[in-house]
């Protein structure tokens, strides 16, 4: 049943050159929810079923609510609903990447062929850090895993893959470029990285995520699943948009080894803003691997992207984060550099038409925020 495979976004989502998020400026500022509302209303509007945006100041935290998070049952959305966060996962991986090399158990200019040997033919030539800030060159192995789904019969959505069997779908192609002479988002790096953090630890990766950052944060209603197909509760629903006058098609369960350190993480909007706070604030990282995390290769005009985490810019300066979109669900995460405001909104809509409506609610909510 190819329309029930999953899909995620192959690129960093970013606001569009020359999107103007609406004017903030008003004689009588409406109270905190109405506002959030105001940015939620056109997320929904633009197709989401519903929609979640939690923005935090210092220590004030708003969140809010539209639409509906179960169009079978009709439940409203609640800002305390987990959602998958997709590419979010990143920076968690990346954070234990780095971690691992503030221990000295790696290095982030080992060759991935020191810990995988043979994994890829040009293995030794690529390193850790450009797994991590995608200039490896290293192909896209979502669209052959799509492409081999589509020919099984039953719910291929729901087998378990092994990370080495998701990098076999491109472990025959050439490199796209010589590694460190470009830049291509490709959630293959992810898995390799993955790979890597349990060779060097010998646990699963989601264990050394859990012990690493999600407990010692204590993230309650952040989960990294290995064969879950299903969301802890309370959880919207995702869904598929399969074009005008056609009911969005449910797509919340399916078995998320096929995204792995790519993007399967669980999470709610709250604990995802804590995430990047308790980051971008020290209590992650020391400082001179912070600093190498947010070293950012510039592309696309203004873009950058770190060790799993992205730059972008908005009206009021850079905002620093990650999008993430899997089947069913689209969400956004950016904080100012100092960690002290957070803007996250999630959508149970992906793939959508709300998308750029999405990013330039967050463009507003995080401009509006300061």
């Amino acid at each position: 049943m190819k329309r029930l495979l999953p899909t995620l976004v192959l690129s960093v989502a970013v606001l569009a050159p020359g999107t103007t998020p609406p004017a903030l400026a008003r004689s009588a500022p409406p109270p905190p929810t109405v506002e959030l509302h105001d940015a939620l209303r056109p997320v929904v509007a633009a197709g989401a079923p519903g929609a979640i945006a939690l923005v935090a100041a210092g220590r004030r935290t708003r969140t809010a609510a539209v639409g509906t998070a179960d169009l079978g049952t009709g439940r409203r959305m609640n800002a305390h609903d987990h959602v998958r966060v997709g590419s979010i996962t990143k920076t968690f991986v990346a954070v234990v990447a780095l971690q691992l090399a503030t221990e000295h158990r790696l290095h982030l200019d080992d060759p991935v062929g020191r810990w995988l040997p043979g994994v890829l033919p040009y293995a030794d030539r690529i390193t850790i850090r450009q797994l991590l800030n995608h200039t490896s060159g290293v192909p896209e192995y979502f669209d052959k895993l799509l492409q081999h789904n589509a020919t099984q019969p039953g719910a291929p959505q729901l087998r378990h893959w092994e990370p080495r069997e998701l990098v076999g779908f491109v472990a025959g192609e050439p490199p796209l470029f010589p590694a460190g002479t470009g830049w291509q988002y490709s959630n293959t790096n992810y898995i390799l990285v993955g790979m890597i953090i349990e060779k060097v630890t010998h646990r699963r990766l989601a264990d050394e995520v859990d012990r690493r950052v999600i407990d010692r944060l204590r993230l309650r209603d952040t989960t990294f699943p290995t064969d879950e197909t299903t969301l802890p509760k309370p959880a919207a629903r995702g869904y598929w948009d399969l074009g005008p006058g056609t009911a969005p098609l449910d797509v919340t369960e399916y078995n998320p080894t096929a995204l792995g350190a790519a993007a399967a993480l669980v999470s709610t909007t709250d604990d995802v803003a804590r995430f990047y706070r308790n980051l971008l604030t020290g209590h992650l990282l020391p400082t001179p691997q912070l600093t190498q995390m947010l070293t950012f290769v510039d592309h696309d005009g203004g873009l950058g992207y770190g060790l799993g985490i992205a730059r972008i810019p908005t009206p009021c300066g850079p905002a620093i984060g990650h999008d993430g979109a899997v089947p069913g669900f689209a969400t956004n995460a950016y904080a100012s550099p100092d960690g002290r405001r957070q803007v996250v909104i999630a959508a149970n809509l992906f793939p959508g038409r709300q998308a750029q409506t999405q990013e330039e609610s967050v463009s507003t909510l995080f401009c509006g925020s300061s």
